[in-house]
């Protein structure tokens, strides 16, 4: 059965928010999204911030790396980020995203989203973390990095 109508809405309206969300990031004071993205957290971020590589981070150097963001929402170049290019930056964000979702659970191609394929992800990632293949998860088949956040 194919991912009712409503559902996709919900989904696309998921979507938007995650848009809004990470635009409102991308003004933020680190660059979460960038750091992230590659496993690095803020470690991430303070080497791609460091500029000169000096192992210290200046107000200088945080002021270059957000110009050169303010610069990508600034269309125009006029010197102001108007709400039309908020509105564009987010636009542009969610369209990316909404092509990312549906390549990475379409598998078929087909234009919607079945459960199944929905689910497809839980299922292979739950069959990773069922290491004796049991039907169970427990706390030591899990990475040892997420066993603080499941069992406290």
């Amino acid at each position: 059965m194919a991912i009712s109508a409503l559902k996709f809405i919900g989904l696309a309206l998921g979507a938007v928010a995650l848009g809004v969300v990470s635009t409102t990031f991308a003004f933020g004071q680190m660059e979460f999204g960038a750091a992230r993205s590659n496993n690095q957290g803020l470690m991430g971020w303070m080497a791609k911030t460091d500029a000169n590589k000096d192992g210290a981070i200046t107000v200088e150097e945080i002021k270059s790396m957000r110009n050169a963001r303010f610069a990508r929402f600034d269309h125009d170049g006029d010197g102001a980020v108007s709400k039309g290019e908020v509105e564009a930056a987010v636009k542009e964000r969610v369209e990316r995203m909404t092509k990312r979702i549906v390549l990475r659970f379409d598998k078929d191609r087909d234009g919607t989203i079945t459960r199944a394929e929905f689910n497809r992800f839980a299922e292979e990632r739950f069959s990773w973390l069922d290491l004796n293949e049991d039907g169970k998860v427990s706390r030591d088949e899990m990475p040892r990095r997420m066993r603080h956040i499941m069992w406290r």
